[in-house]
């Protein structure tokens, strides 16, 4: 769930999955960005980053959907022990939309904090997975839905946790407010590819549900999702989006599906999460403010497209005070995901590069 095996590109190579991104205050004046890849690291997939990839934060200073900021992390080769240099730019302006430039804040190695030139700190490595939803529920809600039936009752029954004791590779920097440059902004994260020809970008998420509820099977739909921009979202997919909606509340009876329709598409495009920086977070597509470890991406987003509360619990992780905020990773004995539900036979042939 979430953006976890969301395409062929990113089952192929979990390096280039993004899991999750999440935004939230850190006080005094300062703002915490995570973004995770890697899902069911160790497992599924690698516990590293490619080295021949750029792993972004980028900011919309003015909410909008044209980037003028973004955070730039690259990675050396893995040592005989798996650890990684990881360095980190930050480029303004008309250089923040493409590229590997901007001024340089930091470097420093996997599993260790560092600081940042700009007042900040910096930390990455294998984590626990903070994501967590019934993914099998889901799966079968889907099913559901398909052969024209709304079946609600499915998320009665006690809850379960796909992603418990599963593990994810994170990035996380804790960042001046003063840096996002506006008190109402837009975040996003993307990976891209470069050094073997023209820079490709491959990944992409700001709403962590977007792909789950409306683009659920990896192919052709959710490559372009991941390879575009959100100022062509709305154009491009709001009618995927409108049309699954509109399914939705039909089958369930609401009153005018085809007004709910539409405001979940302006809802969950473009795919960005709102920031106000320094007030509390809080997901909600298209009305809440960043998204915090312990929100309830999976009921929220559920809830909001079904018109009645579906799915919603409270967060399984403990609280974590100190910076990076993310749990050390578990050692369970599992089935890796990737088996489990055939995830590979999706994955293209050639390689990503």
């Amino acid at each position: 769930m979430s953006h976890h095996f969301d395409s062929p590109t990113a089952i192929q190579d979990g390096r280039l999955n993004l899991c999750d991104v999440y935004v939230f205050p850190e006080p005094p004046g300062a703002t915490t960005l995570v973004l995770t890849v890697n899902p069911d690291s160790g497992r599924s997939t690698p516990t590293t980053f490619r080295p021949d990839a750029l792993y972004e934060f980028v900011i919309a200073s003015d909410g909008g959907t044209a980037e003028d900021r973004a955070f730039r992390m690259s990675f050396g080769e893995p040592d005989g022990d798996g650890r990684q240099e990881m360095r980190v730019r930050y480029a303004v302006g008309e250089q923040s939309r493409s590229g590997l430039d901007g001024t340089e804040l930091g470097a420093g190695r996997s599993g260790d904090a560092f600081a940042l030139g700009n007042g900040g700190s910096a930390w990455f490595g294998p984590v626990g997975d903070p994501f967590w939803g019934n993914g099998v529920t889901l799966f079968a809600f889907h099913q559901g839905l398909a052969e024209n039936q709304y079946r609600p009752e499915l998320f009665t029954a006690a809850p379960g946790n796909l992603f418990a004791g599963r593990n994810v590779t994170a990035i996380a920097l804790r960042v001046p407010d003063v840096i996002f440059g506006g008190t109402d902004v837009a975040v996003w994260a993307r990976i891209s590819l470069y050094g073997h020809g023209p820079q490709r970008q491959v990944s992409r998420m700001g709403n962590p549900m977007l792909r789950p509820l409306f683009f659920p099977q990896p192919g052709p739909d959710t490559e372009a999702l991941n390879a575009g921009s959100p100022a062509d979202d709305v154009t491009r997919f709001g009618e995927a989006v409108q049309r699954t909606a509109a399914h939705v509340a039909k089958l369930s009876g609401a009153a005018h599906p085809d007004e709910h329709a539409a405001a979940l598409v302006a809802a969950f495009l473009p795919d960005v999460l709102r920031y106000r920086p320094g007030q509390p977070a809080r997901f909600a597509p298209g009305t809440g403010n960043g998204r915090g470890l312990h929100d309830d991406a999976f009921g929220t987003a559920l809830s909001l497209l079904a018109g009645d509360q579906l799915g919603v619990t409270t967060s399984p992780h403990l609280v974590t005070p100190e910076f990076p905020h993310l749990a050390p990773t578990g050692h369970e004995d599992i089935p890796a995901l990737a088996d489990l539900f055939g995830l590979r036979e999706h994955a293209p042939q050639q390689s990503a590069d």
